[in-house]
């Protein structure tokens, strides 16, 4: 991020006023009656409705101070862009007749080293001390409630902010890369932290959140006292963190510059990691990313040159501008349906990257999303990628925009499909006809022991029926009670085989049930 937000403050410096230099200055009281031009040689004016001044713009190569009077009328006000890119100043102290400091008013202003705010300065513009590198002291006014938006942004010299109590919102990227300050006091009034407002801050060790009833500070991280949204980490927190349960968004550079973190895990309850949350955490091998998730904002893991692979949950939805940028050692990215949008530059310079799907739910890829990489400073094609996406898709419009090799999921998701159920249906079919083959067969046998068991019982009949004969044959001559008793015999004889036969047919239909 150092390179852009350089890159966006030449852009503001070439819209800004240029210095005239005039080697002398003088004292605005020499200044005679309200018709003169507006100048005293070292500065420009402009009365304001309330008949006081503002100074426009520096003209003076060397500064000694700022005046408080013009012509017996107060100087009020410094204008926007006054004093943007002097090299006239060193120390400066402000008058206290100073109630508004423009924007861009010190913008750039890389020989001053010290600042003394005046008492009675009650408004600041934005990037009001931008990018002042060497400026290593603020003194602040017990009057001012709000730091703008970049107002010391880039002042990577400056060693400490004492806020006064009387502060109540930090305005985004208000000390965005502070790189010196070890240590920060919240004031007591402060309820707004804002974007990045303490970003980058590569040297802080301590945050002293006791005089603050909005803020907390737990287990080396600055958290709103409701324990939902993570500001500020300490660079000293190392190791495998755990995001605490309840916490639903991790805020603009929560935990950027923090170098010993080796592992991240988060609960369900995070539903954004928002810009540079992660940035430059060095030594960051794993993020375990949980459902739940909606959005990974602009730059949240860009150089995390040791992160290895990345999981993203099937809930988020867009994948910001420079996500994953830079992280070198990223060999595997997995992109799951649900995902709609990825950035510019999402995965810049991700050289071991080099497979990734794209599902068919994502309608907008960003410029250099994929592979490219930066060889002395000019982006190059990046070899060796090659993209998984589904025909007609946003995927495949990217991938032939680019060159890059790329498989079409979907036509082989349709081949296989139609190989599966070709060969279910042949699996099917061999198992019906193996069932029928199952069935003759019991059917077959059944029918082989029935003819069996008849035949048994008809040789049994006949063996029966000849050896009745061959009684009856001898026995002729007998007596009419040996007839008699002959008679009974046989009568019981042809009792026992009836029920013999009964008991035969009996089990006979019970073989037959069971075959059936």
């Amino acid at each position: 991020m150092k390179i852009d937000l350089r890159k966006i403050a030449a852009l503001l410096a070439s819209g800004i006023t240029a210095i005239c230099c005039i080697p002398f200055s003088a004292a605005a009281d020499d200044l005679k009656g309200p018709n003169d031009v507006l100048t005293d040689g070292s500065f420009y004016y402009e009365l304001n409705d309330d008949k006081t001044y503002t100074i426009t713009r520096c003209s003076a190569t060397i500064i000694d101070g700022i005046p408080s009077v013009r012509n017996g009328t107060a100087i009020t006000a410094i204008g926007e862009g006054a004093f943007a890119n002097s090299t006239a100043i060193s120390d400066l102290v402000i008058p206290d007749s100073i109630t508004t400091i423009g924007a861009n008013a010190f913008y750039g202003c890389t020989s001053l080293r010290t600042v003394t705010l005046p008492k009675r300065l009650s408004s600041m513009g934005d990037h009001a001390f931008f990018m002042c590198d060497n400026l290593t002291e603020v003194k602040f006014s017990d009057n001012l409630t709000e730091i703008a938006p970049y107002a010391f942004a880039l002042c990577s010299s400056l060693q400490s902010a004492d806020l006064p109590d009387s502060i109540t919102s930090l305005g985004d990227y208000a000390f965005y890369q502070c790189d010196k300050i070890s240590s920060f006091r919240l004031p007591a009034s402060l309820t707004k932290i804002g974007d990045n407002a303490l970003g980058s801050w590569t040297s802080l060790k301590d945050i002293d959140a006791s005089a603050n009833s909005a803020f907390v500070y737990e287990d080396m991280m600055l958290m709103n006292k409701d324990k939902t949204e993570i500001h500020r980490a300490s660079t000293e927190i190392s190791g495998e963190i755990t995001i605490p349960g309840g916490v639903t968004a991790v805020r603009s550079g929560a935990f950027s510059m923090c170098p010993q973190i080796t592992s991240v895990h988060f609960p369900s309850s995070v539903t954004v990691i928002n810009d540079e949350a992660f940035s430059y955490c060095s030594g960051l091998k794993k993020a375990d990313l949980s459902e739940g998730l909606n959005s990974i904002g602009f730059g949240a893991f860009m150089f995390d040159m040791a992160l290895e692979t990345i999981d993203i949950p099937t809930t988020v939805k867009t994948i910001d501008e420079k996500a994953f940028a830079y992280c070198m050692k990223l060999n595997k990215a997995i992109i799951p349906e649900g995902v709609k949008t990825i950035g510019p530059d999402a995965f810049l310079v991700c050289n071991e990257l080099k497979q990734v799907n794209i599902p068919k739910s994502v309608t907008s890829i960003g410029t250099d999303a994929f592979g490219v990489t930066v060889e002395n400073s000019q982006r190059t094609p990046l070899q060796g990628l090659s993209l998984s996406v589904f025909s007609g898709s946003e995927g495949e419009k990217y991938a032939k925009g680019k060159g890059i090799a790329y498989t079409v999921t979907d036509k082989n998701i349709k081949k296989t499909a139609f190989i599966v159920i070709m060969a279910g249906i042949l699996l099917a079919v061999i198992v019906f006809a193996l069932t029928l083959m199952k069935r003759s067969r019991k059917t077959a046998s059944a029918g082989a022991r029935k003819a069996e068991k008849s035949a048994k019982k008809l040789a049994k009949e006949a063996e029966e029926e000849k050896n009745y004969r061959k009684i009856m044959d001898s026995e002729d001559d007998d007596e009419d009670d040996s007839d008699d008793e002959d008679d009974e015999d046989e009568d019981d004889e042809e009792s026992d085989e009836e029920e013999e036969d009964d008991e035969e047919s009996e089990h006979d239909e019970e073989d037959d049930e069971e075959e059936e």
